[in-house]
């Protein structure tokens, strides 16, 4: 190497990073190439929303059925899945209490009917007497005034036997309607207080599809819409029904029940389908690929006039296979990413490999 060589050499270093120095970010990526998309045209088209849901078979009507007394029971005379007709005796409690109080009452009514034949047999007396001169006034008044405590005393009495014996009818616990028992809550041998449920009994009659729902899916729906009703095993079996009640609130498991009403004999806990399909309305259905998230909220890629993209919010009204339908957010003629969105960050220059239709 020449001393000349030697010499150029620092400054030949200097001048390529002074040269390397003066490349912005921009410049590199204008020299990257575009990213190769594919992408859709916006436009609103009618789409009635459908949606099929499994849901079961229940009873429109629930009665729980409870002791009006409390005691040990000691036999329950049904089992859950049993059909039982109203006035049936499902479970007893001890009576023993309740024997006792009937034969006490009894007693107390057997002796306030002896002390009322006294005082009748007296006041009989007294008036035979009176009408004969042989006697008071006063003392047929007092023999009238025995006469009548006796008479209400002999009355408390039968009133408390009727207690007693209405109280006794109380250990047996019967059914208030047809039905099936659907649940069982206390075992034989427990202490059940007055008014604590025993069994649950799905009354016979109307019946509900119940199922559960995402909120966005039934918000605004019309309670008066008809909907089809089919069992599993039976497709073709449709029946209608309609949208009776929605839940006010989202459940355990994030969702809204809704009970349907249905006139068919379903059984109870069948399972079926429920359609639920909206009157059509202007939408944007798009691939669900073309479907990202930012900050938890779903995202679509939109082209600008310069082929770059950012990320626009839209609201989805509901997901079906394979799509999603907009019901806000963008506007007709609208340019989207329909595939080929990963590593795409706004201001991205992209080129349009195929347009979807």
């Amino acid at each position: 190497m020449t001393i000349r060589t030697r010499l150029l050499l620092p400054w030949l270093a200097a001048a390529a990073m002074v040269a390397l120095a003066g490349c912005t970010p921009e410049e590199e990526n204008v020299a990257k190439p575009a990213r190769l998309v594919d992408a859709t045209t916006i436009e609103f088209v009618p789409h009635a929303s459908r949606q099929v849901l499994t849901g079961s078979v229940a009873a429109r009507a629930q009665a729980p059925a409870a002791f009006l007394i409390s005691g040990r029971l000691v036999a329950l005379d049904a089992a859950v899945g049993d059909h039982v007709k109203k006035g049936q005796v499902l479970a007893r409690v001890s009576p023993t209490e309740q024997q006792a109080d009937v034969i006490a009452a009894e007693a107390a009514l057997q002796a306030a009917q002896s002390r009322l034949a006294q005082t009748k047999a007296t006041l009989d007396r007294q008036t035979a007497l009176f009408d004969q001169g042989l006697t008071t006034r006063s003392s047929l008044d007092g023999a009238k005034a025995a006469y009548e405590t006796a008479q209400n005393t002999a009355d408390s009495a039968q009133a408390q036997l009727d207690l007693a014996r209405e109280a006794l009818g109380y250990t047996e616990l019967t059914a208030s309607a047809d039905g099936i028992v659907i649940r069982k809550l206390v075992e034989v041998d427990e202490v059940v207080q007055a008014g604590s449920p025993v069994y649950v009994i799905a009354e016979d009659g109307p019946r509900n599809a119940v199922i559960n729902v995402q909120e966005t899916a039934i918000a605004g729906w019309d309670t008066e819409r008809e909907v089809a009703v089919a069992p599993v095993s039976n497709p073709q079996a449709a029946v209608p029904g309609k949208v009776h009640e929605i839940a006010p609130a989202l459940d355990a498991t994030g969702t809204v029940q809704v009970k349907v009403a249905i006139d068919a004999d379903l059984p109870l806990g069948a399972p079926v389908t429920v359609v639920l399909q909206a009157p059509p309305a202007d939408r944007v259905v798009l691939p669900a690929l073309a479907l990202t998230q930012k900050d938890g909220k779903p995202t679509v890629w939109r082209i600008a006039a310069d082929r770059t993209v950012s990320q626009v919010p839209v609201v989805v009204e509901s997901y079906e296979t394979g799509s999603g339908i907009i019901s806000e957010g963008l506007s007709a003629g609208d340019l989207v990413v329909t595939g080929g969105t990963q590593f795409l960050y706004p201001g991205k220059a992209v080129q349009v490999r195929a347009e979807v239709k």
